[in-house]
């Protein structure tokens, strides 16, 4: 890799870091409840638990789901934090690197978009399909890691880091559509009373999309 390549993706890590900041930035003046800060760190627990056991098989992703469900029953914001504060933490116990900042996009936009097409994915088709669509999205997203270890980069050898992680993808896939068809019921009223008993007392009319 020469020296300007090496700079771009510096800048480029650098870009998204800061935009990362500042949703947290934006968060913070929105002055969350206490409550809420140690909802979303039970709910990062539970993402981290969730994918500790099984982090030797590859593909096998159980923190999505969690983080699919944080992002439709508390929103977008939250489903966004969590997303990324799960990467961090697991990275902390795995390994974390350069690659990290593209797990926390990955999980971070998960949790975004679950807030934001929640009302959709109460229909079983779409919340399956969306869970499968972002097991490949999640793999894409995180695979622009590789691509500094490539000695050209062109759109043959981007699709090859594609193609070698498809399995892995198929498999992240399928286990998001299959936890939120079997366990969606059971885990949304558990997150809804949650949110209801410490999030939104006053509030259980909340749209829960635009919180």
């Amino acid at each position: 890799m020469d020296f300007l390549t090496l700079t771009s993706w510096i800048i480029f890590i650098l870009i998204i870091i800061g935009i990362i900041v500042g949703f947290f930035r934006i968060f913070e003046n929105s002055k969350p409840h206490v409550e809420q800060l140690v909802l979303i760190a039970i709910l990062v627990a539970i993402s981290v638990m969730g994918t500790l056991p099984t982090a030797a098989i590859p593909g096998f992703q159980a923190a999505s789901f969690i983080i699919i469900m944080t992002g439709i029953v508390f929103g977008k914001k939250t489903g966004f934090i969590t997303g990324v504060l799960t990467a961090i933490v697991i990275g902390l116990f795995l390994s974390l690197g350069y690659w990290t900042v593209f797990q926390t996009i990955g999980w971070g936009l998960m949790g975004l978009t679950a807030g934001i097409f929640s009302l959709k994915l109460e229909n079983v088709y779409i919340r399956a399909g969306f869970g499968f669509a972002w097991g490949f999205l999640y793999g894409w997203i995180t695979d622009i890691s590789m691509l500094p270890f490539l000695s050209t980069v062109n759109l043959n050898a981007i699709l090859g880091i594609f193609a070698f992680g498809a399995p892995f993808d198929l498999l992240h896939g399928i286990t998001n559509a299959i936890l939120l068809v079997l366990f969606y019921g059971i885990f949304k009223r558990i997150f809804n009373r949650a949110r209801d008993r410490f999030i939104f007392p006053t509030k259980k009319k909340l749209n829960p999309a635009k919180t």
